[in-house]
This record gives structure tokens, sequence and C-alpha cells, in this order.
């Protein structure tokens, strides 16, 4: 009879054993995917790190090719609206002054130029099932890894004449000189996000492809040297 009465208990014991490894079993999968998910993030983050600086060395390189007069110039005169300067008043600074000098550059632009003159060559490679592309891994053929995509968008604004390098101007930076040097602020924004078949534009994807998104910015200043007036 007492054997008999110690029946329920050891069920008991059996039972909560059970769902105490159950929920231990549930807690280290929820853990290893939270750990998963982390590397994900840290991973697309320094991904995006990096695409900023690469674009601001991208624009750079572009503004630097014999073409920095021709940039200077739409800086100057040019009517984008920049993030970095868009809530200053311009007639504060000056009265005649009706907008703050601008100028965007976004990747496909750059990538575009460098297709033009090195044929066949990108920017960023994307991801197939034989390449892990510039921000990898390959893709499967079951379609389980979601392909990512990289876009920035360069403001270059603040332009201004610098001290001229020593021997390049001689007496000094006045307008009697054939070249001067001319410092511009560069601002990079990147963005590393799941591909995007229709952007809305060159810069911003679909809301919800942008939530998965991760920004980040970079800011120079280049001094872009001898350039003629």
């Amino acid at each position: 009879m007492a054997r008999r009465r110690e029946r329920g208990a050891a069920v008991f014991v059996v039972v909560l054993t059970i769902t105490l490894l159950t929920a231990i079993g549930v807690f280290a999968l929820r853990s290893a995917s939270l750990v998963d998910q982390a590397a994900g993030y840290e991973r697309q983050s320094a991904q995006t790190m990096y695409l900023s600086e690469y674009a601001g060395r991208a624009v750079a390189a572009e503004v630097g090719a014999g073409a920095a007069r021709t940039y200077i110039d739409k800086v100057a005169t040019g009517t984008d609206i920049c993030n970095v300067n868009k809530l200053l008043d311009p007639n504060a600074l000056d009265p005649n002054i009706t907008y703050l000098p601008c100028y965007k550059l976004f990747l496909n632009e750059i990538g575009n130029r460098v297709n033009a003159n090195f044929n066949g060559n990108t920017l960023l490679s994307a991801q197939t099932t034989g390449a892990a592309g510039s921000l990898g891994p390959k893709l499967d053929t079951t379609g389980t890894i979601t392909p990512m995509e990289g876009v920035f968008v360069v403001e270059m604004t603040d332009p201004a004449e610098s001290t001229p390098t020593p021997g390049s101007a001689v007496g000094g930076n006045n307008p009697a000189n054939t070249f001067r040097d001319v410092q511009l602020t560069f601002t990079a924004y990147a963005q590393v996000r799941p591909f995007d078949a229709i952007p809305d534009d060159p810069w911003c994807a679909g809301n919800s492809l942008s939530t998965s998104a991760s920004v980040t910015s970079l800011r120079a200043h280049v001094t872009l040297r001898n350039v003629p007036r």
C-alpha cells in the first residue's frame, strides 16, 4: 500500500525533470540563436563602416582625377539639399545667399564612372551561388540566404580656398595666381541592407528593407591641390 501511494510522487518528479530539461534545451537554443544574430549584426555593422570609408576614398579619387575644378563648381553652384547643412539659414551668413553649397555623389554615379574607364569593373560585386561577392556569403539554391546590397551617398560641402602648397602659388593665395588649393568637406553615408530589386531612389529602399539596414557616416576634410581657377 505504501509503495502504491508513492506512484504519484514518482510521476511528479519525472514530469518535473522532463520540464526542467526541456526548459534548459529551449534556453540553450534561444541563446545560440541570439549569439548568431549578434554576430550577424556585428558583421553588418563592420561592413557598413568600411563601406563609408570606401565611399569617401572613391569620391576623393573621382574628384582628384583631373575633375577637381568641375566638382568644385558643382558644389558652389549646385542646389542639392544636404543633410549636413539643411537646417542652417544661409541668409544668416550672407543676405545675398539663397542656398548653401552642396553636391551629392551616389554609388551608382561613381560606379558608372568606374565602368566607363574600366569596362566590366564594379565598386561592389553581387552575391551569387558561385561567389560570395563583396558582402558575402555565397547564395544557396534554396533561397534561405537573403542577398545583401550596399549603397552610399557622399555630400560635398563647404568649399574654401586653403593655404597653398609652398612653391605652388607665388605671391600667396590671391586671384592673380593661376592655381589655388581648395578644401571640401566630405560627409559619406553608407548603408548595408537586404537587396531591393526596385529601390525608391539611389539611397533609400522600401520601408520593410530599411528596417533591417545598418547606416553609418564618416566625415573628412579633403584638400585639392593646384586647382585651376
